[in-house]
């Protein structure tokens, strides 16, 4: 399957995981002992920033403090604070990882619960890990653009059911479970109906030989994902930031010939943050880009350029963002300038 199937196969990919995995999550979550401390997320490359937003995720729903980690520094540094009452979720794409396959190990050994989250239901990872969420990407050798989707709507996915089935009723979850099953729906909608924003977001961006992709909140994963696919397919030199992180830091620095994608939404907690780096970027005469939604006028006005997806949750919300921003990546990849050779991609960093 190549690139541009992949991610247009995002929509089918969701709904499965969503669909099938609906149960399966809640039936875990609820045999399972979460203990009183920390839950820990560790994982390898990509899979530390899907349990980045998890921990966005169960910290907001549930409460529960979340500590992430690589799991090699884990394993490293941290294996000894677990103890008979710990939780650990091992997130694995593969369910292969030495890295994660060797924490997992470890935490069981210490008498620690461990759960998986995994796209291989036969992987090692989930032959010896006490659960599994799995979820439902299917093979993808390619790019890893669905499974990032698909990871992080599971795991925001797992922390909803959690705080459904164990804490009283909110009406927030109501409206989330609602936007968790339009997902698919929404996402579908967002790369057949944006086509030419889509087109000229990804001709603004093939000129560019850098790129600062800041996002706040649960908005970072997906600025932190989509940079490194974006480097990965076009060469372009792309950094992901957390909008507190760069609030006194290198984007103070950029000149005119910077270029800057912000991720929000109306519904962003830290969205004033995002404006105010947003209006510096504007006054330091940086290119601006923007991924938000119609109600987010303060961020689209800053921009040359900004794509209004509808106003979802700050949860749901970076999960279509971040597959349109996919759709762009494929589009600048194959500009015609590229395909002809006028810029060779750097090799991917590993």
């Amino acid at each position: 399957m190549d690139l541009k199937q992949e991610i247009l196969d995002i929509p089918r990919a969701l709904s499965e995981t969503l669909e099938k995995g609906r149960a399966e999550y809640d039936a875990l979550v609820r045999q399972t002992r979460w203990g009183d401390g920390p839950i820990f997320m560790v994982g390898s490359g990509a899979s530390v920033v899907v349990g980045l937003a998890g921990a966005y995720a169960f910290e907001s729903l549930l409460g529960w403090p979340v500590v992430v980690r690589e799991a090699a520094l884990f394993e490293t540094y941290s294996a000894a604070v677990l103890h008979p009452r710990s939780v650990l979720l091992a997130i694995s794409e593969s369910g292969e990882s030495p890295e994660t396959l060797a924490v997992a190990r470890a935490a069981r050994s210490q008498g620690a619960t461990v759960l998986a989250l995994t796209n291989q239901a036969q992987s090692k990872l989930a032959k010896e890990v006490d659960g599994v969420f799995l979820v439902r990407a299917g093979e993808e050798p390619g790019a890893g653009a669905r499974t990032a989707v698909c990871q992080q709507a599971a795991l925001s996915h797992v922390a909803l059911v959690a705080a459904r089935a164990l804490q009283r009723h909110q009406p927030q979850t109501d409206a989330l479970e609602a936007e968790f099953e339009k997902l698919p729906e929404s996402v579908e909608w967002a790369l057949t109906q944006f086509g030419d924003a889509v087109r000229s977001f990804a001709s603004e961006l093939e000129r560019r030989r850098s790129l600062h992709v800041v996002g706040g909140g649960f908005y970072h994963p997906a600025a932190l994902h989509w940079a490194g696919l974006l480097q990965k397919l076009t060469g372009i030199e792309a950094w992901g930031h957390q909008a507190q992180e760069v609030a006194h830091g290198p984007l103070e620095k950029l000149g005119p010939d910077a270029a800057i994608v912000f991720l929000s939404g109306s519904r962003c907690r830290v969205k004033r943050q995002i404006h105010r780096l947003a209006e510096g970027a504007r006054k330091a005469r940086a290119s601006i880009f923007a991924v938000t939604d119609g109600n987010d006028r303060e961020l689209a006005d800053r921009a040359q350029l900004a794509v209004l997806l509808p106003i979802l949750s700050e949860m749901v919300g970076p999960i279509v963002s971040l597959a349109l921003l996919d759709w762009v990546a494929y589009h600048v990849a194959h500009q015609p300038q590229r395909d002809a050779g006028r810029f060779r991609p750097k090799p991917a960093k590993s």
